[in-house]
C-alpha cells in the first residue's frame, strides 16, 4: 500500500486586501504537492482548531481556484490555489434571465437575457440585473456591493461586467480601452449593407434632455471630440449572412464603452431588426435582434485575461429563413416587412466567428 506523504505547508501565502470586508483580507495559499484539502487546510492554518477548518469548509468561505467547495477530500494539486475568503462565498444565482459568468473578490460577470434591464430608469426600479445580484451578493455578506461597469439596452442580451467597489468601477469606466481586448456584437439588420464589410462612424454626440410636455429632445453636448469619440464608440462590422430582406452581422465595437449601434444601423437605412423606434418593420418581435457575443477582458487587479463568448442566437437564424412566420410573444401576428432599405447588395458573405481584436 502506498504511504501518503503529510502535506508541505504552502509555500508564499498571501494577503489581499478585498472590498466590503471590514479590514479583513483574503488569503491565497499555493498548493506544493499533490493532497486533499482538509489535511491541507489544517497544516496551512495551524493556528485554528480542526473543529474551526472543518466550519469554514461548510459555511462557503474555502475556494479551490475560483471555485467554492465544501469537500472535505477535495483533491489538489501541485500548483493549485486555494483560497480562505473574508466573508462567506455565494451560492450560484438561478434566475431564468441572468447567468453568471465569472465571479471572484472585485469582478462580476453576467450574461442577462432581453426583457432584463441592467440599471433601474424611470418605468423599471425593482426587477434589474444590478438590483437581483445586489440582492444575492447581500444575502450571503450584508457588507457586498455592486456597481456596474457596462450597460444593455432592456430589450437587446449580452455580456454586463460589474465592480464590487465604487473605486474599481470608475477605474474601468474610465479606462475602459485599456483593459477591453475584444467586443464583439451579433445583430441581425433589415435590407442589405453596402459594402458588406466596412466602418460604422459616432453619430454626432448628443444628450437626452425633457422639454415641454416631458417630452425628449436631442441637444449637443460639450465636450473633447475625443471625449465624445469614446462615448459614442467606433465599431466596424462584417456581413455573415443575408437573405432577400435581411442580414446577420457581426459588429466589433473598436472605441468606446457605450455603443451607438441601434442609431448607427438605423442610419444606413438598416434598422436592427425589432428596433421599431428606429424604423424596423417587426414590430411584434418582443426584443431587438441585437446582443453582446465576445467579450476578453484584461482583469484589473490580477491581470488574469478573462475570455467570455456566447453562441449566435437560433432566433437570430430563424429570423433570416422565416420572414413574417415567426410567432409573436403576444400571440399577435407579426408585421409584414417591406423591401431592403439599404442601398444596394451582393449576396451573402462567408459564414464565420466574429473577428478578433486587433491589438
Amino acid at each position: 500500500m502506498e504511504k501518503r506523504t503529510k502535506p508541505q505547508p504552502p509555500a508564499g501565502p498571501e494577503r489581499i486586501n478585498v472590498p466590503g470586508s471590514r479590514g479583513k483580507s483574503l488569503l491565497r495559499l499555493r498548493v506544493s504537492e499533490d493532497t486533499t484539502l482538509l489535511p491541507f487546510l489544517l497544516q496551512a492554518l495551524s493556528d485554528k482548531s480542526r473543529t474551526t477548518v472543518k466550519q469554514l469548509l461548510h459555511d462557503r468561505f474555502i475556494a479551490i481556484g475560483n471555485e467554492p467547495t465544501t469537500q472535505f477530500d477535495a483533491p489538489l494539486k501541485a500548483g493549485d490555489i486555494v483560497q480562505v475568503h473574508p466573508a462567506p462565498l455565494p451560492k450560484a444565482l438561478h434566475h431564468t434571465q441572468l447567468n453568471v459568468l465569472y465571479q471572484d473578490e472585485w469582478l462580476v460577470v453576467v450574461y442577462k437575457d432581453a426583457g432584463l434591464p441592467t440599471v433601474a430608469s424611470g418605468e423599471e426600479k425593482d426587477k434589474t440585473v444590478l438590483r437581483l445580484l445586489s440582492e444575492h451578493l447581500k444575502s450571503f455578506n450584508p457588507l457586498a456591493k455592486v456597481y456596474h461597469v457596462n450597460r444593455l439596452d432592456k430589450d437587446s442580451a449580452g455580456i454586463v461586467v460589474f465592480a464590487k467597489s465604487k473605486e474599481l468601477q470608475q477605474e474601468l469606466s474610465e479606462h475602459w480601452g485599456r483593459y477591453v481586448r475584444s467586443q464583439h456584437f451579433t445583430a441581425v439588420v433589415e435590407g442589405h449593407l453596402s459594402p458588406e464589410q466596412g466602418t460604422l462612424t459616432p453619430p454626432a454626440p448628443q444628450e437626452d434632455t425633457k422639454g415641454k410636455k416631458g417630452l425628449r429632445t436631442k441637444k449637443r453636448t460639450k465636450g473633447s471630440d475625443e471625449e465624445q469619440l469614446s462615448q459614442a464608440g467606433l465599431a466596424s462590422y462584417r456581413v455573415l449572412s443575408a437573405s432577400p430582406e435581411r442580414s446577420l452581422v457581426s459588429i466589433e465595437l473598436l472605441k468606446g464603452r457605450n455603443n451607438k449601434l441601434r442609431r448607427q444601423f438605423a442610419a444606413l437605412r438598416c434598422p436592427i431588426v425589432g428596433d421599431w423606434r428606429s424604423g424596423s418593420t417587426e414590430a411584434e418581435l418582443g426584443r431587438v435582434a441585437l446582443e453582446g457575443t465576445h467579450l476578453t477582458l484584461t482583469h484589473p487587479v490580477t491581470r488574469q485575461e478573462l475570455d467570455f463568448r456566447r453562441p449566435i442566437p437560433p432566433l437570430f437564424r430563424k429570423l433570416l429563413r422565416s420572414l413574417g412566420r415567426l410567432d409573436s410573444p403576444k400571440g399577435k401576428r407579426p408585421a409584414k416587412s417591406s423591401p431592403s432599405r439599404a442601398s444596394s447588395s451582393k449576396g451573402p458573405s462567408a459564414k464565420g466567428a466574429p473577428s478578433k481584436a486587433r491589438r
